[in-house]
């Protein structure tokens, strides 16, 4: 198994276990809500591969840290925001 794939494609899974096991899986499942696929796969993705969290530009990083030192720019109002952001106040939702 590698690379995650993000695909919302659905796959049949299938493994042999006897009927008493099959039974207290169900019941197992059954007791927290969900369907046996969901009740496997909750302890099965704890070990699947972590897809990459993608980094901040340094454009960024530049600007994040600019906050944390306070400073930046501070607006009286929404409306003084929208201006110098060159949208209409009234195309606000």
């Amino acid at each position: 198994m590698g690379t995650q794939s993000h695909s919302h494609e659905k796959t049949k899974v299938t493994f042999d276990c006897s009927i008493e096991e099959k039974t207290y899986i169900k019941m197992l499942a059954a007791k927290a809500h969900m369907t046996l696929g969901e009740f496997v796969l909750s302890y099965l993705r704890s070990d699947f591969p972590k897809p990459e969290k993608r980094k901040p530009n340094k454009e960024t990083l530049a600007a994040m840290k600019e906050t944390r030192e306070g400073k930046g720019t501070v607006y009286n109002s929404m409306d003084d925001f929208w201006n110098e952001m060159g949208v209409k106040p009234s195309a606000q939702s």
